[in-house]
């Protein structure tokens, strides 16, 4: 037999096969998106988390505003006014007509071209009353101011005051103090000194015990006596007086502080003007 053939044959090399176009799988595993697109995707996720903000704080603010209370305004004579002026009916007014305090507002208003006050009385009246809280004001007739200051509860003092020019009349427990007023011609400048005089004496009694306050758990003992606040504890004596005081027609308040020991004064006088502090 011959096998010469055979492995003559089997000797042959194979030649290698070719690649076939699209035989080789793809390495990305599936397509890219581009970057206009993926911008559009980041804004709509940025939508999407701004609408949900604005929900939650619509939802907080209703919430808030069911809370509320409704707001109610203070009546004031201002207010009072305004109310009483009357809508233009294109009726030609005299100018020219006899008023005074007893003229009612309504009717002062129709002829009103200027702006000096008013004249009606119990308007004039609820304007002071709000300027003046703390002070009962009644008008007994057209010439006689009946004032009575109540901001110190355990301590009320009365003004008389006749319009327009004086005089005036205090009681009793103020008189001295208050003296250079009652020879003041302008009833102004009576009720407020007398209104800025009581403030001052409860702004004192607050000063007082304030001091006396911040001492009391240090074992000092105390005394008032007017405008005398006294501080003692074992030999030292500490002793503030303020007093208030009518100095061109407005009151004022000065200080005056000394120490002792074994009642030997240790410090002169020291005087401190308060000017508007209290």
């Amino acid at each position: 037999m011959d096998f010469t053939s055979d492995s003559r044959a089997g000797s042959q090399s194979v030649p290698p096969q070719e690649d076939v176009p699209g035989s080789s799988s793809s390495s990305g595993g599936g397509s890219q998106l581009s970057p206009e697109h993926e911008r559009v995707l980041r804004l709509q996720d940025v939508k999407a988390s701004l609408l949900a903000k604005r929900n939650a704080l619509v939802k907080e603010i209703e919430t808030l505003q069911s809370k509320e209370l409704p707001i109610e305004y203070r009546r004031t004579a201002l207010l009072d006014l305004a109310e009483l002026v009357p809508a233009s009916d294109g009726e030609t007014r005299t100018s020219v007509g006899f008023q005074d305090g007893y003229t009612a507002v309504q009717e002062e208003l129709k002829y009103k071209h200027d702006c000096l006050p008013l004249l009606n009385m119990d308007l004039r009246l609820s304007y002071l009353q709000e300027t003046y809280p703390y002070a009962s004001l009644v008008l007994v007739d057209s010439s006689n101011l009946h004032v009575e200051f109540t901001r110190r509860a355990d301590d009320h003092f009365r003004l008389i005051l006749q319009l327009p020019q004086g005089p005036a009349v205090l009681s009793n427990n103020v008189r001295w103090p208050l003296r250079k007023l009652e020879n003041c011609s302008n009833p102004t400048t009576i009720l407020q000194g007398c209104y800025e005089f009581d403030r001052l004496r409860c702004r004192r009694d607050e000063v007082f015990q304030q001091v006396w306050s911040s001492l009391q758990s240090k074992g000092v003992f105390y005394r008032i006596s007017g405008s005398l606040l006294s501080l003692w504890r074992n030999d030292l004596l500490l002793q503030l007086r303020f007093e208030i005081e009518i100095e061109g027609l407005f009151p004022r308040t000065h200080l005056n502080a000394r120490l002792f020991k074994n009642e030997i004064p240790l410090s002169s006088p020291d005087n401190m003007a308060l000017y508007k502090v209290y």
